[in-house]
């Protein structure tokens, strides 16, 4: 883990680069000490269907769940998600200042070890790379 699920409309997809910002979610994500790398799944996902406000078309929104595994502290899950949510703000803050109208969100769950199952040897291969823990 982390996993990190963005979620977005048509009016956000045909208006911003959203493999851009996937790339730039993924990269702050790495950098962060609290999650390691060989965890990170960073996915893009387009509504088929959806409203935002009044229903007009161009209403956009991006939502992003950070999925966690259990362990880490307050202070270093509000790191995280401060730290992410910064670079969404940066990302969409030309959508903003066009006036364009946008929704923006982020939430954190953290996910029970124990309803969780994993096999992964990316940690390791990682590890063998680049000689160090991340």
């Amino acid at each position: 883990m982390p996993h990190i699920n963005i979620e977005y409309n048509d009016a956000i997809g045909k208006a911003l680069n959203m493999k851009a910002l996937i790339a730039d979610l993924h990269d702050c994500a790495m950098s962060l000490e609290a999650l390691p790398t060989g965890g990170i799944r960073t996915r893009g996902y387009l509504t088929d269907i959806s409203n935002v406000g009044d229903g007009a078309a161009e209403n956009g929104f991006i939502y992003i769940t950070i999925r966690l595994g259990q362990g880490r502290n307050e202070t270093v899950k509000k790191d995280i998600g401060d730290q992410i949510f910064a670079v969404l703000t940066d990302f969409t803050q030309d959508h903003f200042d066009a006036n364009r109208p946008i929704s923006l969100g982020l939430e954190i769950q953290e996910i029970e070890k124990d309803w969780t199952w994993k096999k992964n040897n990316i940690h390791q291969i990682l590890k063998d790379k680049y000689n160090g823990p991340k």
